[in-house]
């Protein structure tokens, strides 16, 4: 069965096939193909960027291996270590030190005691016990010092108490003296 159709309908419907022709052509082949391009393109800038970064991190691994070997010809300088050839004048260092630094402050040292090393590594970690009566003020500078100065030393163990008042009548301060034991330590390079 043939149906004529009004020239203008033949018109309107030859145009709705050829718009439905050129929509499957587009959804099919242009957008698939033009999706897949950019998705190309993306991934290619991200390879470029990948790529830069994988040159620069293997000239900078180049460097820090060149580093390497010269720290390892020269050897560890034992900076930060405490630079006494032995235990025992290790110990006797940090006892000085403490000693000096609570004397500075206008504290009173009361006692300091060593205690066992350990062997960490190639380090011996040298410890001593010290016990101190001081203000706040002076306790924070004295420990300033022990943490900031060279070589390196670690404070431990802190038990900070105020001491008790010795009469009951007697007026509190603002700064009162305070009781302070702590561990502190440094390390020497052990001979091998």
């Amino acid at each position: 069965m043939n149906v004529a159709l009004s020239p203008r309908s033949s018109r309107v419907f030859a145009l709705t096939i050829l718009v439905a022709l050129l929509s499957f052509i587009y959804i099919g082949l242009v957008q698939p193909l033009w999706d897949h391009y950019s998705e190309a393109r993306n991934s290619r800038a991200e390879l470029q960027s990948a790529l830069a970064r994988a040159s620069q991190t293997g000239r900078a691994l180049g460097e820090l291996q060149a580093e390497l070997r010269r720290l390892k010809e020269r050897g560890v300088s034992g900076a930060g270590t405490i630079q006494s050839p032995n235990e025992p004048l290790a110990a006797a260092e940090l006892q000085n030190r403490v000693k000096s630094s609570v004397e500075g402050a206008r504290g009173e040292l009361r006692s300091t005691q060593i205690l066992p090393s350990h062997e960490e590594g190639v380090f011996q970690r040298i410890s001593i016990r010290g016990q101190i009566a001081v203000n706040l003020a002076a306790l924070q500078r004295i420990f300033y010092e022990f943490e900031s100065a060279s070589p390196l030393l670690f404070l431990d163990n802190v038990d900070i108490r105020v001491r008790p008042e010795r009469r009951p009548n007697e007026i509190t301060t603002d700064n009162p003296v305070l009781d302070v034991r702590f561990d502190l330590y440094g390390y020497i390079r052990r001979a091998t």
